[in-house]
C-alpha cells in the first residue's frame, strides 16, 4: 500500500469511529414521542453537531490530500528534472538514474532526501568552484593588463621620443597615426579587462567634456591604413556643424565606432566600398542629437542571421568565423555601452549586397567651441576638382565641406582645363584624386604650379606619391576628414617660409625642463628600461637600472637616490617586496625616506589604492603619460631652472601635497596650523607604511618611537588623532587618561584575539584587521569635522 493512502487510512479510522459513537448516540437519545424537533435532549443535539463537524472534516481532509498528492506529484516531476544525466551523482547512494524517487512510497521519500542532500553538497561545490573560476578570471585579467601594457609601453613611449625629433609632414602624420592608433588599442585594453563589470552589469558612463571632432577622426582615422591594405574606398562625412564640445563618454563611443568600423572592413571584400557619416541632426536647449552610421557592400546577412548578431561569443555563421576570424564580442559590447547612453544600435542588411550599422545618440553640448571651430575663416578661397561624369562618393562629401567653409569651387574634365585652373591666379587650389589618376597624369603635375597642388589619396598608394612630395602643397590621407580639408586649403595659401617652419618638431611648454635628481628604476623588461632612461635623462636626471626588486634594494642600501620608479611584477623580488624591505632598512637604519612610485603595468581598478597601502608613494600606469612623469618629478625633485613656474596638472585626480609645501593662503585670512595624526604601533615597518598612506592622503603624521614620547605628544593639542596597536593599549592606559579633550584615540589589531574589549572613555573607536586607505581617510575625516 503507498505511504499516502497508509496516511489516509489512519486519518479516516478515527473519524469513522467517531461518526458510529455519535450516530448512535444521536439515535439513543432521540426523544420519538416529542413532535418539535427543538425540545429534544442536548445530548441529542450534541451528537449531531459531532457529525456534522465529522462531515466538515472529512470534505477538509479530502481537499488537503488530494493538494498535498498534487504538491507530491509537482515536487516528484521536479525532483525527477533535477537528475542528471550522469551515475556519477547516485553512486555510493543506492540510487538509479530516473528511478526510486516515488514520494508515494517511504522508500521513495528517503531516496528524495538523499538525493536533495547530494544535489545540495553539489550546489556547494559548484558554488565554490565559481568562486575559484572567477577568481582565477581576476588573476587572469591582471596579468593579461601586464602582459599587454609592458610592449604597449615601449610602442607608445618610443612614439613620444620620435616626435621630438625632426620630422617632414609625411613622416609627423604616420606618427600620429601610431600614436592615435596606441591610445584606442590602450582605451580598448582598460574596457576589456574591465569585462567583469560588463558582466555584473556595473558599467558606468565616465562622463567628460570632449572635442567630438577631433575624438570621431581619431578613431576612423586609424583604420584608413587597413582599408587601403584591401583597396577599400573607404569614405567619410564628419559633419563640420558639429563645433561645440559635448558631454558623454568619448573612450566607449569611439570603442563602439572602432567596432563597427573593424567589422566593416573584415566582411568587405577587396575592392570594396565603406561610408562612414556622423551627422548633427538638431540642437534644442544645448541638447544636440547626432547620428552615426557605418555601411559597407560587404557579405550582408540574411533576416536569420541578423537575430543572432548581437549575441556574445557568435557570429551570423559559423563559416564566419573560420573565414573571418574574431570573437564576436564586439557588437555585445557596442549594444551594452549603447543601453547605457540611452540609445539602441540598428542594422539594414541584405545579403550579398552589404550591411549598415546605425545609431543616434543625445549629447548635453558645451558652450566651448572645437579645436577645428577656432580655425581662420577660408572665405574667399576657391579651388579647382575633377567633374565626374557620376559623382562618386568622396566628392560629394568634399562638395558638403566645401559648400560649409563657403570655399568656392570650379571643376576641369581633361588637361586643357587644368591648364586653365592653373594660370588662374583667383584659384588658390587644384585638388587631384591621386586613385583615380593614371601615371602619366601623375608625372605631369610638376608642371603645375606647385603652391597650388593638393593631392589626396588612399595609403596604399604612398611609395607612387614619394617623388612628387617637393611638387606639391600638400598630400592628405584618406579618410578625408575636416580637418584635412582646412589643412589642405591652409597649405595652398599661407606663405611657404612659414611653412618650411612648421616643419620643425613643435615644442611644449615642458620640453626643455630640467631637474637635479639620481634616480633609480627598478624594472625588468629591456625595452622598458631603455625607454624609461631616455625620457628620464631627457629632463637632465642621472638614472641607474636595477633588473629586480632584489637588486634594487641592494643598490639602495649601498646608495641614496633622490627618487625610484618600482615595477610591481619582477623576478627574484617583486616590487611590493622590495619596497617593504627598503623601509624597513631606512627605519632600521634611522635614514631618511627615498620615495618610490610604482611604475607598473597593473592598472585594474583598486591597483593604485593596493599599492600605496603597500607603502609605495604614488603611482604611474604604463603606458607611461608625459603629463604624469613630469608631475612626479616636478613633486619629488628640484627643477635646475626656476624660472619654469608652470603647474604641471596629473591625468589622476590628486589632492595638495603636504610635503610639497604648498600654503594656501587666503589673501585676508588667517588659517589656523593644520595638526598632526600620531602612529604608535609595535612594527617599526608597519608604522613606517601606515606613515606612508596617510602622508599620500595630504596628511601631515608623526610616528611616537617610544612610551616617553607618546606621554609628551597625548596632551599637546597640535595633535588630534592617534593610530595605536591594541597590543599597546593595556600598557599605556595611565598615559592614555592624560589625552586633551580633542583627541581621538583608534585603535588596530590585524586579528581577532580573546580580548576585544576597550575603555570607551579614552578610546574612540577599535578595528579589527587591515584598515584600508578608504577607511583610514574615512576616520581622519570623520573626526576632523
Amino acid at each position: 500500500m503507498q505511504l499516502s493512502n497508509k496516511v489516509k487510512l489512519i486519518t479516516l479510522l478515527p473519524l469513522s469511529l467517531l461518526f458510529i459513537i455519535s450516530l448512535y448516540s444521536a439515535l439513543n437519545t432521540y426523544d420519538s414521542a416529542s413532535t418539535d424537533i427543538l425540545q429534544q435532549p442536548i445530548l441529542f443535539y450534541i451528537s449531531m453537531a459531532m457529525i456534522m463537524l465529522i462531515f466538515i472534516l472529512a470534505f477538509i481532509g479530502y481537499k488537503v490530500g488530494k493538494e498535498l498528492d498534487n504538491n507530491d506529484l509537482d515536487l516528484q516531476e521536479m525532483i525527477k528534472n533535477s537528475i542528471l544525466d550522469t551515475d556519477d551523482l547516485y553512486e555510493g547512494n543506492e540510487l538509479t538514474l530516473g528511478q526510486d524517487i516515488d514520494l508515494k512510497s517511504k522508500k521513495g521519500i528517503q531516496n528524495s532526501y538523499k538525493l536533495i542532500e547530494k544535489l545540495i553538497e553539489n550546489a556547494k561545490v559548484d558554488k565554490q568552484q565559481a568562486l575559484e573560476a572567477n577568481a582565477s578570471k581576476s588573476l587572469f585579467l591582471a596579468n593579461m593588463s601586464h602582459e599587454i601594457r609592458t610592449p604597449l609601453n615601449g610602442i607608445v613611449g618610443f612614439t613620444e621620443l620620435l616626435k621630438s625629433t625632426s620630422l617632414d609632414e609625411e613622416q609627423k602624420e604616420f606618427i600620429n597615426i601610431i600614436e592615435k592608433s596606441s591610445e584606442n588599442l590602450l582605451s580598448i585594453i582598460n574596457n576589456i579587462l574591465d569585462l567583469s563589470k560588463i558582466e555584473s552589469n556595473k558599467t558606468e558612463l565616465e562622463i567628460i567634456l570632449f572635442d567630438p571632432i577631433r575624438e570621431f577622426e581619431s578613431a576612423i582615422e586609424t583604420y584608413g591604413i587597413k582599408a587601403s591594405e584591401k583597396e577599400i574606398a573607404l569614405d567619410l562625412f564628419l559633419d563640420p556643424r558639429i563645433d561645440k564640445k559635448l558631454l558623454g563618454d568619448a573612450t566607449k563611443l569611439k570603442e563602439i565606432l572602432i567596432n563597427l568600423l573593424s567589422n566593416a572592413i573584415k566582411f568587405t571584400d577587396f575592392g570594396g566600398k565603406i561610408k562612414v557619416e556622423i551627422k548633427k541632426i538638431s540642437t534644442i536647449d544645448n541638447k544636440t542629437e547626432l547620428s552615426f552610421s557605418i555601411e559597407d557592400n560587404g557579405v550582408g546577412m540574411t533576416k536569420e542571421q541578423q537575430l543572432n548578431v548581437f549575441t556574445a561569443f557568435t557570429q551570423a555563421d559559423v563559416s564566419i568565423t573560420r573565414k573571418y576570424g574574431g570573437t564576436g564580442l564586439g557588437l555585445t559590447i557596442s549594444t551594452k555601452f549603447l543601453e547605457l547612453m540611452g540609445s539602441e544600435l540598428k542594422l539594414e542588411s541584405e545579403k550579398e549586397k552589404g550591411t549598415r550599422f546605425f545609431f543616434n545618440i543625445l549629447f548635453e553640448e558645451a558652450l566651448e567651441g572645437t579645436e577645428l571651430s577656432m580655425t581662420t575663416p577660408l572665405e574667399e578661397q576657391s579651388i579647382c576638382k575633377f567633374k565626374y561624369d557620376i559623382p562618386v562618393q568622396q566628392d560629394i562629401y568634399l562638395d558638403q565641406y566645401f559648400k560649409y567653409y563657403k570655399v568656392s569651387t570650379n571643376s576641369y574634365q581633361n588637361l586643357s582645363d587644368l591648364k586653365k585652373c592653373n594660370d588662374n591666379d583667383n584659384l588658390n587650389g587644384i585638388w587631384i584624386d591621386a586613385d583615380n589618376s593614371d601615371d602619366e597624369f601623375l608625372n605631369n603635375i610638376h608642371k603645375l604650379h606647385q603652391h597650388k597642388v593638393v593631392l589626396f589619396s588612399s595609403f596604399s598608394n604612398r611609395n607612387r606619391l614619394e617623388s612628387l612630395n617637393d611638387n606639391v602643397a600638400k598630400i592628405l590621407y584618406k579618410p578625408i576628414t575636416p580637418s584635412k580639408i582646412v589643412q589642405g586649403i591652409n597649405a595652398t595659401t599661407i606663405d611657404q617660409s612659414k611653412k618650411k617652419e612648421s616643419n620643425i618638431a613643435p615644442t611644449t611648454p615642458f620640453e626643455n625642463i630640467q631637474f637635479h635628481g639620481d634616480i633609480l628604476v627598478a624594472e625588468d623588461n629591456f625595452i622598458n628600461q631603455k625607454l624609461v632612461k631616455q625620457i628620464l635623462q631627457k629632463y637632465g636626471v642621472t638614472v641607474e637600472l636595477a633588473n629586480n626588486g632584489l637588486e634594487a634594494f641592494e643598490k639602495r642600501k649601498n646608495k641614496n637616490y633622490d627618487l625610484i620608479f618600482m615595477d610591481i611584477q619582477m623576478p627574484v623580488m617583486d616590487g611590493v617586496e622590495a619596497t617593504h624591505e627598503i623601509i624597513n632598512y631606512e627605519v632600521e637604519e634611522k635614514l631618511e625616506h627615498i620615495p618610490i612610485i610604482a611604475l607598473t603595468a597593473n592598472a585594474l581598478n583598486g591597483d593604485k589604492e593596493r599599492f600605496i597601502d603597500e607603502g609605495l608613494d604614488d603611482y604611474i600606469p604604463k603606458p607611461i603619460e608625459t603629463n604624469e612623469l613630469l608631475y612626479i618629478l616636478k613633486k619629488f625633485l628640484v627643477p635646475k631652472d626656476t624660472e619654469v613656474q608652470s603647474t604641471i596638472v596629473p591625468k589622476q585626480e590628486e589632492k595638495p601635497l603636504i610635503q610639497q609645501g604648498v600654503e594656501l593662503i587666503e589673501e585676508d585670512e588667517a588659517i589656523e596650523k593644520e595638526k598632526k595624526i600620531l602612529i604608535f604601533k609595535k612594527n617599526p615597518l608597519e608604522a613606517q607604511i601606515l606613515s606612508k598612506v596617510i602622508s599620500n592622503l595630504s596628511y601631515p603624521i608623526e610616528i611616537v618611537s617610544d612610551i616617553q614620547h607618546l606621554e609628551l605628544v597625548i596632551q599637546d593639542e597640535q595633535y588630534d588623532i592617534l593610530f595605536m596597536d591594541k597590543a599597546l593599549e593595556a600598557f599605556n592606559q595611565n598615559i592614555l587618561e592624560q589625552q586633551h579633550q580633542e583627541m581621538n584615540v583608534i585603535i588596530m589589531a590585524p586579528i581577532e584575539s580573546h580580548d576585544n574589549h576597550y575603555n570607551k572613555k579614552i578610546i574612540k573607536e577599535f578595528h579589527l584587521g587591515n584598515i584600508k586607505r578608504d577607511k583610514i581617510n574615512q576616520l581622519i575625516k570623520k573626526y576632523r569635522r
